[in-house]
């Protein structure tokens, strides 16, 4: 399903394998719902961070990235259980979801400004998902997401899961001009 996959596939078996992405199943013109719950506040503009709430997933650098910066929302979806230690570390501008359905996601893409996505993945679909939105990723340069990730053209990279980091990748892709269109078309 990915490059890495790919190249491990070959050193523990010699065979070269062909990379066969899988689909993604959420598109822009999928119904959409607002999800119960979410603070009124949130709107047009917050960023998403899409995971289960487990260690490798690197949810709580991201929400530590968002500490000190107000003007900038977050919304967690997902469960697990790291969710009460990470509700607890989350400053006023951090909204959590649990898991929600197709429509709910639908509409927290339609409304994003960006996705985060801190974890070790070996494909990395939601950045696909939030392409098929318009929506750029701040991404960890790693495994799935060095195949569904175009530096500088459909999100921005920071090299270790940590919040200044992500903090510097949410700068840079906030200050880039992003061609939705082509967001769109990789998705495709």
């Amino acid at each position: 399903n990915s490059t890495l996959i790919r190249d491990r596939v070959a050193r523990a078996y010699g065979i070269d394998a062909e990379i066969v992405p899988p689909p993604f199943s959420l598109g822009a013109d999928a119904p959409q719902r607002r999800p119960e719950g979410l603070p009124a506040t949130v709107g047009d503009g917050v960023f998403v961070c899409v995971s289960r709430l487990l260690p490798y997933k690197n949810v709580r650098p991201v929400i530590d990235a968002f500490a000190g910066t107000p003007e900038r929302q977050l919304v967690v979806v997902g469960s697990g259980p790291e969710e009460d230690a990470l509700r607890a570390a989350a400053g006023p501008n951090v909204a959590f979801t649990g898991t929600v359905g197709d429509a709910e996601l639908a509409w927290l893409y339609a409304h994003a400004r960006g996705l985060v996505a801190a974890s070790y993945e070996d494909f990395g679909i939601t950045p696909l998902e939030a392409a098929a939105f318009g929506v750029p990723v701040a991404a960890l340069r790693w495994g799935g997401f060095l195949d569904t990730v175009h530096d500088g053209e459909t999100g921005v990279f920071f090299d270790r899961p940590e919040a200044p980091l992500v903090r510097d990748a949410l700068t840079r892709l906030l200050a880039h001009d992003w061609d939705r269109d082509a967001l769109r078309a990789h998705a495709e």
